[in-house]
């Protein structure tokens, strides 16, 4: 484990090629993406559960806020694509920022989306079976869900990074190599929610409508 600023002390701020950076990014981050993903993780067996309780969490939500959880965009295509990004986006940023409140918000982020999605795949798998959620998620959510945790994984960083400065073994928050590297991978996630994004608005219905007609 690094100590303090020394990684970012022995990188020069020149010189330091896009792939390198990522790669370091990522070799920076992974461990706090992992326990992103676990977080999620946990956040669908408890949705999962309290499915199998009775509880539905989309009509709770929709009898709260007294409008859908998920509103229908018309249409569909390059504006329902916009819809998800934008929506996407904001819980990506929301991932990163949630640092600022102690990481609160960030583990909050990936335990009720977990959550929801567990939920509402115990409820679509129990009404039309596993083959349509499958469908219905794997195709975008091979790019979503990444993108999220990376996001979360940059957060939990981030508020590692404080931690260090408040204790006085990090000499500064930020550094050029650290901002530089970071941005990438910020980047790099965002592209993905992109991807998921398209593949959410074009391929998934097209598949659901091919293997599942009715």
């Amino acid at each position: 484990m690094e100590s303090g600023s020394q990684r970012d002390s022995m990188r020069p701020t020149g010189g330091y090629p896009p792939g390198e950076a990522l790669a370091d990014a990522w070799n920076e981050h992974r461990r706090y993406v992992g326990f992103a993903a676990g977080l999620f993780a946990i956040g669908i067996v408890v949705g999962v559960l309290l499915m199998l309780a009775g509880y539905n969490l989309l009509e709770i939500i929709q009898e709260m806020v007294g409008e859908p959880l998920f509103p229908d965009v018309d249409g569909g295509g390059i504006d329902l694509a916009r819809f998800l990004l934008v929506n996407n986006s904001r819980a990506f940023l929301l991932s990163i920022v949630g640092a600022l409140s102690l990481g609160l918000l960030t583990a909050w982020a990936m335990l009720f989306n977990g959550i929801i999605v567990g939920n509402v795949g115990a409820y679509v798998t129990s009404d039309v079976g596993l083959g349509y959620i499958l469908v219905g998620l794997l195709p975008h959510g091979i790019f979503e869900l990444p993108a999220l945790f990376i996001a979360a994984g940059i957060g939990f960083r981030l508020l590692y990074r404080i931690g260090q400065r408040v204790r006085g073994t990090r000499d500064a928050i930020f550094s050029k190599p650290y901002l530089y590297r970071t941005g990438l991978l910020v980047l790099a996630g965002w592209l993905l929610l992109v991807v998921a994004a398209l593949v959410e608005a074009f391929v998934t219905p097209a598949l659901l409508e091919t293997l599942f007609a009715e």
